[in-house]
Order: C-alpha cells, then sequence, then structure tokens
C-alpha cells in the first residue's frame, strides 16, 4: 500500500476497505499519510469490521517511529487487537533498526528496501580476477597494495578462533571445518541445492562464535584470518622464485649450490 493509492480515495477508510475487499488474505494498511494517530485508529476500526484473521497489520512510514510505535500499540491494544503486528519502513538501514531495538520500540516487522537494495555507504563492489595456478604451477602477483597468495585454497573454521586460509591440499587444524566446496562443475550443479533454512542456520551458528565486539552494528572489530604455515612457505618460495627469474644476476653461482638438498628457489619443477 503507498501514500498515493490512500490520497486517491476520498480518505482512507475508504482506502483500507478497497484493498481489504481486493485482497482476501491477512493485509496491512499503511496509517500515516495524513495524521498518524487518526489513522491507526481508523485501521483499527477497519480491522474489528473485517476480521481478517491474524497476520494483519499497520505500517508506519515517517516521523519518530520508536514513540508512533508505542502509541500505536497502545491504540491497538484499546481495540482488542493484540495480535494486529506493527511494520515500520521509511529510510532504515541496520543503525536505525539497532537503535529501535535497543531502544524497545513496540515495532515486530523492520521493513527495509531502498539502503539493502543499494549500498549507501560504498555504492560499488570492486571485484578483481586473480590467478593463482596455471597448469599446476602456483604464480602470484608482486604489484605494489596487490600482492596474491600462491595456490589452490581451502579456508578452515574453528570454533571461537580466527579463520585459517591454507594450501587446497592441507588438512584441517584442530578438527576444523573446511569452507570452500565445489557446487559447479561444467555448468551443472554438484548436488542439491541448498534450502533457506539451512543458510539461516548456517548464519546463526557463525554470528554466535564471533565475539561480541565483531558482532557490534557500528564501529565492529573484525576477525582476521590467519595464514596456514604451508602457504607462508609456499608464497615466500614463489615470491623468491619470481625475482630470481626477473633479476638474473641474482641467481647463485654453481659453487654455491651445495648439493641435491639444498634450498631451491624453484617450485614449478622445470
Amino acid at each position: 500500500m503507498a501514500h498515493s493509492y490512500i490520497e486517491a480515495f476520498p480518505g482512507e477508510e475508504e482506502a483500507f476497505r478497497a484493498l481489504a475487499r481486493c485482497h482476501p488474505g491477512p493485509v496491512t494498511f499503511l496509517v500515516d499519510t495524513y495524521d498518524t494517530y487518526q489513522g491507526v485508529r481508523i485501521a483499527a476500526r477497519v480491522l474489528a469490521d473485517l476480521r481478517h484473521g491474524p497476520g494483519c497489520a499497520i505500517r508506519l512510514d515517517s516521523g519518530d517511529l520508536d514513540a508512533l510505535s508505542r502509541r500505536s500499540r497502545a491504540l491497538l491494544d484499546a481495540a482488542g487487537l493484540t495480535d494486529v503486528r506493527i511494520v515500520a519502513s521509511g529510510g532504515l538501514d541496520e543503525y536505525g533498526v539497532d537503535r529501535l531495538i535497543r531502544a524497545g520500540a513496540s515495532i515486530d516487522v523492520y521493513a527495509v528496501g531502498t539502503k539493502v537494495g543499494v549500498a549507501a555507504d560504498a555504492p560499488y563492489l570492486g571485484a578483481a580476477y586473480k590467478l593463482v595456478e596455471y597448469d599446476g604451477r602456483p604464480v602470484m602477483k608482486l604489484s605494489s597494495a596487490k600482492v596474491t597468495a600462491p595456490g589452490r585454497k581451502q579456508v578452515f573454521r574453528r570454533s571461537g578462533r580466527p579463520d585459517v586460509i591454507a594450501l587446497a591440499a592441507e588438512e584441517p587444524p584442530d578438527s576444523a571445518q573446511p569452507l570452500l566446496r565445489t557446487v559447479m562443475r561444467r555448468g551443472r550443479r554438484t548436488g542439491a541445492p541448498d534450502h533457506w533454512l539451512d543458510a539461516c542456520k548456517r548464519l546463526r551458528e557463525d554470528l554466535a562464535d564471533l565475539p561480541g565486539s565483531a558482532r557490534r552494528i557500528e564501529n565492529p572489530e573484525p576477525v582476521r584470518p590467519v595464514r596456514s604455515e604451508a602457504l607462508d612457505h609456499l608464497t615466500a618460495s614463489v615470491r623468491a622464485d619470481i625475482e630470481v627469474r626477473r633479476c638474473p644476476e641474482h641467481r647463485p653461482a654453481p659453487s654455491d649450490v651445495a648439493g641435491p638438498h639444498s634450498a631451491t628457489l624453484s617450485v614449478s619443477g622445470h
């Protein structure tokens, strides 16, 4: 229900009843087109007459949502409509929702649109393709501020501890769970798609594992992952190999090579 819909009728009651006639299920009435509290009273009268059953609601779309929700709840309860929910909208983002929840506002549903559809604080998402392995040979980039780690990787999650970025062939550390898995191969799924309830369960579990400082809405402290020792060794080895190939004068002289077990800068087998 939009404000323009209500404005097309002589009054709010006519608009509410027209919507209810066209919509046989639960309805949500927008109550703040003119005077919010009068809109709530009208909505309560119409909802009491209609008896549409559970799921009906009123929507607040502007103003002091905390104060409006509390008084609206009181008006609905006084009319015997304790099961009618209150929906809040109007430019809400995670910060506004957090403030209202902390204040104990009488809001059942937060309707967030614009500031989820577009990122107000970062209006674009940059992505880059980075090659880490070619034909079985680990490769990396050394550009300033764009250094990559070579080789195929796996990310291991450990309860209550930082994630570990490791090489794909490594064993999980401390009974950690691998996060990366193949879901598409040659354009086809490798298994059944996840159910949305499974995704919700994973999200709840992941959030519960984060320290409180990382769960803060404002100024959260990110939990930085750590790298495995094997990945660090490979990164140093590939970097050294690249530097030697770029600067031949830095190659070790034959007399410097002690034998077959001496350190080598090449990891590609050529």
